[in-house]
């Protein structure tokens, strides 16, 4: 939007962050340790702020070393017939600066489980060097590390302020924001001038339906994070003349959402694939997925990880029947599942530390509001489920066989998480596509810089975070933590240094 002729400015900074989740945080950060002036834009309230960065796992997918994550993650975004989903610079520099996010991270206070994880693809190359980290205390410890630092460095945050418009120059220059102040009795109009540049680190478009039902694989899809994530920074990107890319690309599975509450669940499969650790001992328990023919279409073991691959298997259309036979899908298991507690993850989504939502314990209230369907046989469950009542019981006694058998000739699930389905009463919960957020949003290169359709940056507009991500279909897991501190300083640093222009 070319700034009107005649307007004032409300406050002006050198650089001027929107968004105050992981990837904002760090880029006014290392905005700030530049030497610039730096101004932080949120529209949430500062005492209901709820990132998905605050709603995370806090996992860092961290490369040990540079070399090892620019194959990785080349293989990653590399399709059959050899495009990228990125471009190899982009890549490289993201190898670079992720190979020292564990170090950077330390050095501001945080620390890490001892023990990390692996990586979520074994067979592409250099997965070895792939460690993901888990950062204490969980997304939430990682807030409060991110703020303490924001709070120490005197950065100011203007809450309760949404940014609407990008403000341009007569060349196309990005001079300022102009936003919504609803922090008092009245929504006013501000105009935040900006001298150096603005950075775009607002997340994707999780709750936004007409951007999830244009731009995604499979509609409906569901998340697990933030509300606040509308898809703004996109509008207005495109409104200055940005490119787009990976739109179509989400981190994401399946999980449980109800009509009563807006925010999608994590299923919990405990510590193990269908283990789950109850006080001292591990009991085991079974389930399957069935979809809308109430019939097994994958090995439900992929999920332990959880395979954020498998959301695009839910995208199955039939052509002929004009529906997607797996969505929605179920989740189906018997009384040892439900003895073992609540069924969504504890550590992560609305039922982790945010407490958006207390899940009971053993599952009672949920069963109450109807979340979860119950019945005292196969056929019963069928039927309250809406589904064939034959189709499901056969589809559970072929699996209760191959458990007998300890094989499965249909999907090849490992024998040792063949546990059957035979102590009633019978449960399923109806699950969705879903899971953390989308990828995609404005094009940026590796200087963080966002691009127009002839891939020339925008002058004095960066980006940061999964708005507009380097992942393409395939997400390695817990990468955008990884990616937020990554580009988050890579943005902040090349914003601080562009020569500044009086605004």
């Amino acid at each position: 939007m070319l700034m009107p002729r005649g307007m004032r400015w409300d406050a002006t900074a050198d650089v001027v962050v929107i968004g105050c989740g992981a990837a904002g945080a760090v880029a006014a950060m290392t905005a700030h340790d530049e030497g610039a002036d730096v101004l932080i834009l949120e529209k949430q309230p500062r005492e209901s702020l709820c990132s998905n960065t605050s709603m995370s796992g806090a996992v860092f997918l961290c490369p040990s070393d540079p070399k090892s994550g620019f194959e990785y993650l080349k293989a990653v975004c590399r399709l059959d017939d050899g495009a990228l989903w990125s471009d190899e610079e982009m890549i490289r520099v993201w190898s670079e600066h992720c190979a020292e996010n564990k170090s950077w991270i330390e050095s501001r206070g945080g620390s890490f489980l001892e023990k990390p994880h692996p990586a979520e693809y074994p067979d592409m190359p250099s997965h070895e060097g792939m460690i993901r980290y888990h950062l204490r205390g969980g997304g939430h410890g990682l807030v409060r590390l991110l703020s303490a630092q924001i709070k120490a460095k005197n950065i100011p945050v203007l809450y309760e302020t949404a940014a609407r418009k990008l403000l341009t120059n007569p060349s196309g220059r990005i001079v300022g924001v102009l936003a919504e102040d609803r922090s008092g009795d009245e929504t006013r109009k501000v105009a935040i001038g900006a001298s150096r540049g603005v950075i775009l680190s607002c997340g994707g478009f999780e709750f936004n339906e007409v951007m999830k039902l244009n731009y995604l694989k499979v509609y409906p899809t569901y998340f697990t994070g933030s509300q606040a994530n509308t898809g703004d920074g996109i509008r207005m990107a495109l409104d200055v003349g940005a490119d787009l890319w990976h739109m179509n690309c989400v981190s994401a599975w399946t999980v449980m959402r109800f009509p009563d509450f807006p925010v999608a669940f994590y299923l919990d499969f405990g510590p193990g694939t269908f283990l789950i650790r109850h006080g001292d001992a591990v009991k085991r328990c079974g389930y399957i997925f069935v979809d809308r023919g109430a019939a097994r279409f994958t090995d439900e073991n992929r999920l332990k990880s959880p395979s954020h691959g498998y959301y695009y298997e839910l995208g199955f259309f039939d052509s002929r029947r004009l529906m997607h036979p797996r969505v929605p899908n179920y989740w189906v298991f018997d009384s040892r599942r439900m003895e073992l507690g609540a069924l969504p993850r504890r550590d992560a989504g609305p039922s982790g530390p945010s407490r958006l939502y207390e899940w009971s314990k053993d599952n009672s209230r949920e069963i109450a509001k109807g979340w979860i369907t119950t019945a005292k046989t196969v056929r019963d469950l069928g039927r309250a489920l809406e589904l064939s009542p034959d189709a499901l019981q056969k589809t559970v006694s072929s699996y209760n066989s191959y458990c007998e058998k300890g094989a499965d000739p249909d999907f090849g699930r490992s024998p040792s998480d063949l546990v059957p389905l035979d102590q009633p009463p019978y449960y399923a919960v109806k699950l969705w596509p879903g899971g953390a957020n989308t990828q995609g949003g404005p094009r940026r290169n590796a200087k963080a810089e966002v691009l127009n359709p002839d891939g020339e940056p925008i002058p004095g507009l960066y980006s940061a975070g999964e708005l507009g991500s380097i992942y393409g279909m395939l997400y390695p897991g817990a990468g955008n933590l990884g990616e937020c501190v990554a580009f988050g300083r890579i943005a902040g640093q090349n914003a601080a240094r562009r020569h500044p222009k009086r605004v």
